[in-house]
């Protein structure tokens, strides 16, 4: 979940994995695994959710595990009851690892809005939680005070071009396509 906020202009949320995790000591957004419980809330519960590729039903499990992880690792959406407006949700990207890579994974990237309150880390394969200017963060992955996979950094990258969060959400509705070796961001 690549979730946003103005701070007062454009900031993302950003946590830092524990050495030993899965990219450990690298910079992540909230996310994780789709469990088959987040298939089984269905549409009803995840109202409007959208994804390329995906029927209404799949892209509500994807869109509610990427709510559920978000819950589980920073505090965020903690209300576990709660209908989701899938509409409030922009799909963003499609990554699926090389069939070679030792670790391999089929995921999906979704762009929020800061839903309130305070994100902080209550999971223990992260270490550290912040909001950061995307510029600020790539210039500190450029003089390598941070380390991240593609996909966080491809979105990072396009988030440059947003001053705000209602510029970014507007821009996934021009369907900016940026294809990388093993995935697609749309933002």
């Amino acid at each position: 979940m690549v979730i946003i906020d103005d701070r007062p202009d454009l900031h993302v949320l950003i946590g830092k994995r524990r050495p030993g995790a899965f990219v450990g000591d690298m910079i992540v957004y909230p996310g994780g695994a789709v469990d088959a419980e987040d298939f089984d809330v269905g549409p009803q519960r995840v109202p409007g959710a959208t994804a390329p590729g995906l029927s209404p039903a799949e892209a509500a499990g994807y869109l509610h595990a990427a709510v559920r992880e978000s819950r589980e690792e920073v505090g965020l959406w903690p209300d576990v009851d709660a209908v989701i407006d899938g509409t409030q949700f922009m799909a963003v990207g499609h990554w699926t690892t090389p069939e070679d890579a030792p670790r391999r994974y089929d995921t999906r990237f979704f762009l929020a809005r800061h839903p309130g309150g305070e994100a902080t880390v209550c999971d223990p394969e992260l270490v550290d939680v912040w909001w950061e200017r995307p510029s600020e963060t790539l210039e500190r992955l450029e003089r390598g005070e941070l380390d991240a996979i593609a996909p966080t950094i491809s979105f990072l990258t396009a988030l440059l071009q947003y001053r705000n969060v209602e510029e970014a959400f507007s821009g996934t509705d021009r369907s900016r396509k940026r294809i990388y070796e093993w995935g697609v961001t749309t933002l």
